[in-house]
């Protein structure tokens, strides 16, 4: 199984995201990279991807998860970007201290259970779009409003990331509340 571990946005945030993700990508003038949009149901914060796991490892990763603690977060997102290399269009979050604790908690619940530590530092953001050839946003597109909200998020989850024919489908498989 293909884990990792997030937060959700609201369904009412998600669907602004993607139609307002539609615009920052030029229509004219310009030719326009091939783009797998995502759908709103997948869209998250990942705060750690596990990548291929044994099944019967899911039980210490539940437990490992289960024992953070961690207060509700206030997240803001903090305008959109991009990671042209990568071909992710995405949006940012504002890496708040208590952001930036959670994810260290996790980062360390998950050395425990014997996952590496990624070597990127850590980059809150929203992926909205993904491509095999660079994104990038013109620089008048980056500001739309909606772009600047803000969410709370009161669980922590771990995902399970299914491939299908129509793309990918994220399965809660636990979630941790934040308290």
């Amino acid at each position: 199984m293909r884990l990792f571990i997030g937060i959700a946005l609201p369904p009412s945030l998600s669907q602004l995201l993607a139609q307002a993700a539609h615009t920052l990508i030029p229509t004219e003038g310009q030719q326009r990279p091939r783009i797998t949009w995502t759908r709103p149901e997948n869209m998250h914060i990942t705060l750690s991807f596990l990548g291929q796991v044994d099944p019967a490892r899911l039980d210490h990763i539940q437990r490992s998860l289960a024992a953070i603690h961690a207060p509700k977060l206030h997240l803001q997102l903090n305008g959109s970007g991009s990671f042209p290399k990568a071909g992710i269009l995405h949006a940012q979050i504002k890496p708040s201290p208590s952001l930036l604790n959670l994810a260290e908690q996790v980062f360390q619940s998950m050395e425990t259970c014997g996952f590496p530590r990624e070597r990127r530092p850590y980059t809150p953001h929203i992926t909205l779009a993904r491509s095999k050839e660079p994104i990038r946003i013109p620089p008048h597109k980056a500001d739309n409003p909606a772009f600047q909200q803000s969410f709370t998020a009161h669980e922590l989850r771990l995902y399970e990331s299914i491939t299908r024919p129509e793309g990918a489908h994220y399965e809660v498989k636990a979630a941790f509340p934040l308290l």
